[in-house]
């Protein structure tokens, strides 16, 4: 008897699963030869993989246009590891100032990679949207397996080497990842150790160490090579500008300093940009009001933001109550109204919230933050527990941060690894308890919640909902970006976590709290 014929729908089912038997959940870069040649032309065909690079094919979203980049950015390390370690095994690594980047767990693609090869070859290897890979070779400067650590599959010389090796102008360009790197090392003697390997870069980075007020560490490598009548000299500034990050956090990894640094270098720059004359002064039953007023425009606008197909008259249904998940049929598949559903629900929380921070302005400035830090975890449940109710999601999903990588779309920016989620949103917490300006802390409170993207979905919601009671603080207006807006409100925030340019996204927020003042 024949065997049934499958379906196609049950043909793709087999092929996915083929696809994630070889990659498992958190990778994204498969060989063809990994694949049966009819499980990757159907993937292929229905937009689940997409061929970057000859032979290399990347996990994709089927809804994705043609030539979006963000398969290609997403899984940008994962191909350079199997990449180089295809080719060349062990007889690779990269270079001082690549490897320190990713010890600093630096989130935006380079536009080449320096390799050095153990091999007396050199090769500029073209990837695709203009990116490449530089390799040549080491010679007697390669550094040995005790000089190198793996970093998500990546050979990179040890932070003492690359620290040591980095040339003078990477403590400008890359000042703020230097000093990163450089709180993650404890050890005096490991640096002292490399005397003999490069003394011009021991002597530029202890004085590095003295420029950032750590005195006591370069002095701590110093006392160990006094006794081999080794004396450099530590009175360089290596950095163009005073190091705006105080070295010193141990056990914390990158992110956490990351945050804390982004915040204290940008702060000034987001406070000139602070809006002269958008302030309300309402009593908060007024201030209760004016929020309640703007419910359905506030909802449409940000899950619009977000590429929801919603509609005012869908979210109407839903504030409504007669949106039916359990009992109409229709209603239990419309994604877009589980959104508004559980938007509406958050709503209600973060509006309340909002309202108490207005009232409490004078006497209690800090409390946006405290129930920020109360409450953010509640707001997203809200946000989600319509799918928990539909099954769509367990409940689980909804506890703690995410589990696993995130990707944003088209962005040059990749969120960090889930590992480092908690230290980032700690940073936040405690930039946002001890920062004094509400207007700095509501805009970088914003960005930087969407830089560390705690969470798998919805992280544009949380951090627009997290802007406006941080906002109620200074008695500024509950403000709704509008979706006439996206681009150029992506366009910004894309420009802070790419350029490390905060004015464009400062003076966008800035020109909405005056226009949501100015319709009050």
């Amino acid at each position: 008897m024949a065997r049934p014929r499958l379906t196609p729908r049950q043909k793709l089912a087999r092929a996915l699963e083929a696809l994630h038997d070889v990659l498992g959940s958190d990778r994204g870069v498969v060989r063809g030869q990994q694949l049966t040649n009819a499980n990757r032309v159907l993937l292929l065909e229905s937009g689940y993989l997409r061929e970057i690079l000859k032979g290399w094919y990347f996990v994709s979203d089927p809804t994705a246009e043609q030539g979006d980049t963000t398969p290609f950015f997403a899984n940008f390390w994962e191909y350079l590891a199997h990449y180089l370690g295809e080719r060349f095994g062990a007889g690779y690594c990269l270079t001082a100032e690549h490897s320190l980047l990713r010890h600093a767990q630096y989130t935006v693609i380079p536009k080449t990679v320096n390799v050095v090869l153990q091999t007396n070859q050199s090769q500029v290897q073209e990837l695709a949207f203009g990116h490449t890979v530089a390799m040549f070779p080491g010679k007697s400067t390669f550094p040995t397996a005790a000089q190198t650590v793996d970093i998500h599959g990546l050979r990179c010389m040890n932070i003492p080497l690359c620290l040591v090796n980095l040339p003078p102008r990477h403590f400008t360009a890359y000042s703020r990842e230097v000093q990163i790197v450089m709180s993650q090392l404890q050890d005096p003697g490991a640096l002292a150790a490399l005397a003999n390997i490069n003394r011009t870069g021991l002597a530029r980075i202890l004085s590095a160490y003295r420029q950032a007020n750590r005195s006591d560490f370069a002095d701590a490598v110093l006392q160990q090579l006094a006794g081999l009548n080794i004396h450099p000299r530590t009175d360089e500034s290596p950095f163009d500008a005073t190091p705006v990050y105080t070295l010193g956090q141990p056990g914390r990894s990158p992110l956490y300093a990351r945050v804390r640094a982004l915040w204290e270098q940008h702060r000034e720059s987001v406070a000139a940009c602070r809006p002269a004359s958008a302030m309300i002064d309402v009593s908060p039953a007024d201030y209760l009001a004016r929020v309640q007023a703007i419910r359905t425009e506030d909802a449409y606008h940000s899950l619009s933001i977000e590429r929801y197909r919603v509609t005012p008259e869908l979210i109407r249904k839903v504030a409504e109550e007669g949106w039916d998940p359990i009992h109409d049929a229709t209603d239990q598949k419309q994604v877009a109204a589980m959104a508004a559903k559980g938007y509406l629900d958050a709503f209600e929380w973060v509006r309340d919230a909002a309202v108490q921070v207005y009232e409490h302005r004078t006497i209690d400035p800090g409390l946006a933050a405290q129930l920020f830090t109360a409450q953010h975890q509640a707001w997203y449940q809200k946000l989600f527990r319509p799918s928990v109710d539909a099954g769509i999601l367990d409940v689980t999903d909804l506890v703690g941060y995410r589990r696993h990588m995130v990707f944003l779309r088209g962005s040059l920016h990749a969120p960090p690894r889930h590992e480092y989620v908690l230290d980032g949103m700690e940073a936040l917490r405690e930039c946002l308890a001890s920062e004094t300006d509400a207007f700095v802390r509501a805009v970088l409170g914003h960005w930087l919640l969407g830089f560390v993207h705690p969470y798998m979905d919805g992280n544009g919601r949380i951090a627009r909902f997290t802007m406006n009671v941080l906002l109620a603080a200074g008695g500024y207006p509950w403000t709704v970006i509008r979706v006439d807006d996206r681009e150029a409100y992506m366009r910004a925030l894309e420009s802070a976590s790419v350029d490390d340019d905060l004015s464009a996204f400062a003076n966008f927020i800035s020109a909405q709290v005056v226009r949501a003042a100015s319709v009050g």
